[in-house]
């Protein structure tokens, strides 16, 4: 997908049902005229995702939950095994360290899902270019209910504006 900042002008279409505009993106990727086109949704839905997926692949954000969650596990356990070798406690006649592993269970559980959570959030940031200052929003229907697509470089008189109509654009117009 092209960088949506590098032409600021060009064509919003408004949708109002999400058949129509997961219908109107499958017509948008095999037309080589929507090639720059970014669509925005006002939450995620799965129609969308999977497409996106077809055509764009996964998301690296997954990669980060994977490294968070295994420094979790690695933390939660690594930690309290260094603790009990450091001040062992012995109770019972029972040795520190990997004798009581099964208590650090629980720790590293917790750890595993913190960790993998926080990751998480800072690979969403870090992937989706979050906060973007020069962001913009193109309508103000996007914050509510509809889905809008924005196409670059062209008019509202032009082909690609006419296709949307035709694939159940409720409206098309100018964006700044």
């Amino acid at each position: 997908m092209a960088n949506p900042k590098k032409e600021r002008k060009g064509i919003v279409a408004v949708f109002r049902y999400l058949d129509k505009v997961s219908d109107a993106v499958k017509h948008m990727h095999r037309n080589k005229q929507f090639r720059d086109h970014v669509i925005y949704s006002p939450t995620s839905y799965h129609e969308l995702m999977e497409h996106g997926e077809k055509v764009y692949g996964f998301s690296e954000v997954r990669w980060f939950t994977l490294v968070g969650a295994l420094a979790g596990i690695a933390t939660g356990f690594g930690m309290p095994i260094g603790m009990d070798w450091d001040w062992p406690i012995v109770v019972g006649g029972k040795m520190g360290g990997f004798y009581s592993l099964p208590a650090y269970f629980v720790f590293g559980f917790e750890l595993m899902v913190l960790f993998g959570a926080l990751a998480t959030i800072i690979g969403m940031i870090i992937m989706g270019r979050l906060p973007d200052p020069r962001g913009k929003i193109r309508h103000n229907a996007i914050t509510n209910d509809r889905f809008v697509v924005f196409v670059p470089g062209v008019g509202v008189d032009s082909e690609q504006a006419h296709l949307l109509r035709q694939w159940g654009a409720d409206e098309v117009h100018h964006s700044e």
